[in-house]
């Protein structure tokens, strides 16, 4: 299988602090800080950059790392953006203004939760590009927030030749986002400054890139980070939620929970099509599956007799369910499990 990256950079994944090495299915090594997981989406920082790639993609042992990584991973929103420690965070505190009656006053988010995104967006009045591309960029921001008003936020720096520029485009594109104050300089924002705008930057509070308007020296424009965002969004999930895509990360994460004891199997995710079985008896069918290591069926035996049509339907349907495997001293073992294959509704 072949690694779906999401590309950001072309970088050299050189060695930094706390670095460690992943591995794809196809050999692929990334070094990096494992940085973020965002529904599939894995986030590897580096020292010039960062990489996304999908959790699927990820070896066990890579694997492995992840689901320690989230085990040990603050709750989102659990901290107040005005009371965070997060580098970006502290890097821009009493550093932003909000645009109100066509003035620019300080920023107070209150108890707001600090977002798990930050869209950093470089742009200017001067710039015809930029002055085109601020409307999208402010619908998408009004719909986004519709759907996940807490998970983000816009923070506009400027290009412009003084902070008068900087207030007439303010209030040209009518921005509702919070804007660094005219001649602050931000290390760490400026780290991500592409060589032109208009250039839309996603990080997380770490401070590390998620999607960028250039691709090495190629830009790739503006609209492109924001329609990975806007897809990322919509997509957004706790990784932890059942998805055949995330089955491999669940299966490390319980064995990772259950140390060296025991565990029985348990079902993951499946279910039945009840348009495709509508000859299925309308009972609670008990039924013996077989579980390999990997959580994956191996054999299914009803222990009732069904119409034969029916079984098979049933049994197709069933080869697909999966589930995370019994553990035994630590390791993942094949075993089978007797369930109730409900039927009633």
């Amino acid at each position: 299988m072949r690694p779906f990256f999401l590309a950001i950079l072309s970088l050299l994944l050189t060695p930094l602090l706390g670095a460690e090495t992943f591995r794809t299915l196809d050999g692929t090594l990334l070094e990096g800080r494992l940085s973020g997981v965002y529904g599939d989406i894995v986030v590897i920082a580096t020292k010039n950059g960062s990489c996304t790639v999908r959790v699927d993609v990820l070896d066990d042992a890579s694997l492995g790392g992840v689901a320690g990584f989230l085990a040990t991973a603050p709750k989102v929103g659990s901290t107040p953006w005005s009371r965070s420690d997060s580098p970006v965070a502290k890097a821009v505190a009493r550093r932003l203004l909000i645009p109100r009656a066509g003035k620019l006053e300080a920023f107070d988010p209150g108890e707001r939760p600090e977002p798990e995104f930050y869209l950093i967006y470089f742009g200017a009045h001067w710039c015809g590009p930029c002055r085109r591309f601020s409307p999208e960029l402010v619908r998408t921001y009004h719909a986004l927030k519709a759907q996940a008003p807490d998970l983000f936020e816009v923070i506009f720096v400027s290009d412009d030749e003084d902070a008068r520029g900087q207030l007439a485009y303010v209030n040209e594109a009518q921005m509702p986002w919070p804007v660094l104050r005219y001649g602050s300089q931000v290390r760490l924002l400026d780290r991500w400054r592409g060589r032109g705008i208009p250039c839309l930057v996603v990080i997380n509070r770490s401070g590390d890139l998620i999607f960028h308007s250039y691709r090495g020296e190629e830009y790739i424009g503006a609209d492109d980070p924001l329609a990975k965002f806007q897809g990322l969004v919509e997509l957004q999930v706790d990784p932890s939620m059942p998805a055949p895509s995330r089955h491999r990360l669940a299966v490390a994460a319980h064995r990772l929970a259950a140390g060296q004891a025991d565990r029985r199997p348990q079902f993951y995710h499946g279910g039945i099509d009840r348009a495709r079985n509508q000859t299925l008896p309308k009972l609670s069918i008990p039924t013996r599956v077989a579980i390999d290591a990997r959580g994956r069926v191996q054999e299914i035996e009803f222990q009732i007799e069904l119409p034969y049509i029916a079984a098979e339907q049933l049994r197709r349907e069933m080869e697909n369910w999966l589930f995370l495997p019994a553990i035994k001293e630590g390791k993942p073992v094949a075993s089978s499990v007797v369930l109730d294959v409900d039927n009633t509704k």
